[in-house]
């Protein structure tokens, strides 16, 4: 375990200054304004498991500059981290047979798992198809802490549809469509009494 200490008068920072320490674990710079540094002044000394200790107002600065950047993490000498962002808790929406995730934080990627909540071992001779489907899905983007975990069911009847509350038609979607579905079983089934009555 190795700690290096660089005083707050440092301009520049020469050629493999600090290379082939492996076991530096931490590096405190005072200096408020990032040193210029040769690309090989830490070379085979492992920052990328060390930690850098550098002024707070100063962190973003030595994040966008190379190699100070390859240090795992930067932190300020009082030993604080600046606030990082969280994504937002992304939406999960199902139609037509897509699942589709969106997210108010915009560049985020959607890390997602799908598991069957009624999958079972079966030994009658017929097995029902219809299952419930277990959906987590969390945002991810880089400089951004992790998202909430959403997650949603989602009910398959055995003829293909959602088990969604007012899919009648079983398209997916509850709309214009399934009103006028309902409305034609309706006439069907007054045509149906009448018919009869009538005998």
């Amino acid at each position: 375990m190795i700690t290096i200490t660089i005083g707050s008068g440092v301009e520049w920072i020469g050629e493999k200054a600090f290379a082939n320490c492996p076991e530096v674990t931490d590096v405190y710079c005072y200096a408020e304004a990032v040193p210029r540094t040769m690309s090989d002044a830490f070379s085979g000394s492992n920052i990328e498991y060390s930690t850098l200790h550098v002024s707070s107002a100063s962190i973003e600065d030595y994040k966008a500059a190379t190699p100070w950047s390859n240090f795992k993490s930067i932190i300020g000498l009082d030993g604080t981290t600046p606030g990082t962002p969280k994504c937002a808790t992304p939406t999960i929406s199902f139609a037509n047979g897509e699942l589709e995730f969106s997210c108010e934080t915009e560049g985020v990627e959607f890390v997602s798992e799908v598991t069957v909540g009624d999958a079972k071992k079966s030994y009658g001779s017929k097995v029902s198809l219809t299952c419930t489907y277990v959906v987590s899905v969390y945002a991810t983007k880089a400089g951004y802490e992790d998202s909430d975990v959403a997650t949603t069911e989602i009910k398959l009847s055995a003829g293909g549809g959602t088990g969604m509350k007012g899919d009648v038609n079983e398209d997916n979607i509850v709309d214009v469509a399934d009103i006028a579905t309902i409305i034609s079983i309706m006439a069907a089934q007054a045509r149906q009494q009448m018919m009869e009555m009538g005998e």
